[in-house]
């Protein structure tokens, strides 16, 4: 894949969502007696509709934004990750941010579980709206509705840090259009994770040793040794409890599938063919072969019985309690797991990545990248603080001073300056109090639920390699995987017309539901494979699985500007 689908463009699953609140009380209205007040008409942007990054003719600002004080903006946001260090305390990355920018946030925090019902509340009632918001549903809907304010013009006027991140990365800035032109959303970048911490599956070096194995190379070595690690006891104690792979979510059960050559996961199952024709993945004959040898495990034992509704906290105390053999995580995991089975009494415990399984049919296996992006961050289109909140926005997350704040946190303590380089201090490396690095960071309010980059170039990207330096068996896991990384296409983030948008979503919903249904009777036997597949593909066909693959076809074209 070349042009727009580069190495920039990168994975995971999830996965994960930035969480914005609002606060009570009328947030979109000026201050009494400040500047802002006085002016905030001057503050909406001619509409030029110039949204060439590299014609921008924009003005930079200086610091102070604002008068100290002087201004207050709402920004609603999950809660710290690390849960006794909320943000309504004044962390210290934000309470330094506030002096640079003369800019006082105001927080309105809920836990990420109840974020996205209480601000689709809120949109739908137009009340109660932070000046800066996650947005808990489709950006482009959204904005299309007028709920979110464009924002490619506030970047071209205000913004001097966001439009050279933009030209530097076209891709990502493209990424980010919405059909209708604008753009809504500024995400958190992911790119620079897959360099210091790619997913990958995990294996315990120790057992293979003990039954005196080699580390599985191809799909057919991965059976063999899981088939082992069940029947020659390797935990040695006498009983038959091992869990040969157990797994942090059901879903992720089908990385096995990369040996297929399929992209079940980050690129949610549809995949263009050399000719860039989009397939549909789960109705190629290799997805069969795939769900065959997944209920082979199943049967025989040799994948975690409790795989359907297996959570990462489970996953954890199992391997805890010396019962797992495998799994598929990111690999910072490796240091959590030896560290937390030593504690436990298991001295000899050594985690280890190893590379994708080559697959029945040759292929040699891949590892999709998490990313490029995740999450939507926006603005309110009621904001009567636009200008100062895109300045804001602009020094917090792309300068590269505010860049140090969120992915370092305060020099220090988290990190101090050699030879003009920002290193992490053993408060985030060997927290005193067992924390790891992200939890370390985020006492002081850094790795954020706000966005926040971390790239694989440019000054954005110096974080990642830190947070595996010093650690042997990270830095060679890491350097190990990187050749057979490859790019998604990240069809989550390629925004639906809406036109698209009302036969897709629908659609999509029950083909979601129809697909982990099947799955998962498939895999453990309740539906036998061979009488049931076509069956299966039968039922995918009747939801309207050829609408939806036209939708995805028109998704890939405009993503690869065609």
């Amino acid at each position: 894949m070349k042009g727009k689908h580069t190495t920039r463009l990168m994975v995971a699953a999830l996965a994960m969502l930035l969480l914005f609140t609002g606060c009570a009380g009328n947030n979109n209205e000026p201050e009494a007696g400040t500047n802002e007040g006085k002016q905030a008409a001057t503050e909406q942007p001619s509409q030029s509709g110039n949204d060439n990054p590299d014609e921008a003719k924009g003005k930079d600002y200086t610091l102070p934004i604002v008068e100290d004080g002087s201004t207050t903006l709402t920004v609603g946001a999950a809660d710290n990750y690390y849960t006794p260090a909320s943000y309504t305390q004044n962390l210290p990355i934000w309470k330094a941010i506030e002096e640079r920018t003369g800019v006082k946030v105001k927080w309105d925090v809920v836990p990420a579980a109840q974020y996205k019902q209480t601000m689709t509340v809120r949109l739908a009632s137009m009340k109660n709206i932070p000046d800066l918001l996650t947005i808990p549903g489709d950006p482009a809907k959204l904005g299309s509705d007028g709920v979110l304010e464009p924002l490619e013009e506030l970047i071209r006027q205000y913004a001097p840090n966001i439009r050279k991140l933009f030209q530097e990365n076209p891709d990502i800035h493209n990424l980010l259009k919405s059909p209708d032109g604008h753009i809504y959303s500024i995400p958190s970048i992911v790119t620079g994770t897959s360099l210091s911490d790619p997913g990958a599956f995990l294996i315990r070096q120790d057992w293979l040793d003990k039954l005196d194995l080699e580390q599985p190379k191809s799909i057919d070595d991965w059976y063999a040794v899981l088939k082992a690690f069940k029947e020659g006891d390797p935990n040695g104690n006498g009983k038959p409890d091992e869990l040969p792979v157990a797994l942090a979510s059901p879903e992720a059960v089908y990385f096995f599938g990369d040996a297929w050559g399929l992209h079940l996961i980050y690129s949610d199952g549809w995949w263009p063919d050399s000719n860039g024709k989009v397939q549909a993945e789960w109705m190629k004959p290799e997805a069969k072969e795939l769900v065959a040898w997944l209920s082979k495990l199943y049967k025989e034992g040799l994948l975690d019985p409790d795989y359907l509704t297996s959570q990462d906290d489970q996953l954890s105390s199992k391997i805890t309690k010396d019962q797992v053999g495998s799994t598929r995580v990111f690999i910072n995991r490796i240091s959590q797991y030896d560290s937390n089975q030593q504690k436990a009494g298991v001295e000899d415990v050594s985690w280890v990545a190893v590379t994708p399984p080559t697959g029945p049919n040759g292929y040699k296996g891949h590892a999709e990248r998490y990313g490029p992006i995740s999450g939507a961050f926006g603005m309110s289109a009621l904001s009567k603080h636009k200008e100062t909140a895109i300045k804001w926005l602009d020094f917090m997350y792309a300068s590269e001073e505010g860049n140090r704040f969120t992915t370092f946190g305060m020099e220090g303590v988290t990190y101090t300056m050699e030879n003009g380089e920002p290193k992490f201090t053993a408060y985030t490396t060997n927290n005193p109090d067992g924390l790891n690095i992200m939890n370390a960071l985020r006492t002081q309010g850094a790795a954020p639920t706000l966005p926040w980059i971390r790239h694989d170039s440019g000054i954005w990207s110096k974080q990642p390699p830190q947070t595996i330096v010093g650690k042997p068996k990270l830095e060679e896991a890491a350097a190990m995987l990187q050749s057979s990384i490859i790019d998604p296409i990240p069809f989550h983030y390629i925004a639906l017309t809406p036109e698209e948008a009302s036969s897709f979503k629908p659609l999509h919903a029950d083909y979601t539901t129809k697909l982990k249904e099947r799955l998962s009777q498939l895999i453990t036997g309740a539906v036998n494979i061979d009488e049931g597949w076509d069956k299966f593909m039968k039922e995918l066909k009747d939801l309207g699985i050829d609408e939806l693959l036209a939708i995805r076809q028109q998704q890939y074209d405009r993503y690869m500007g065609k």
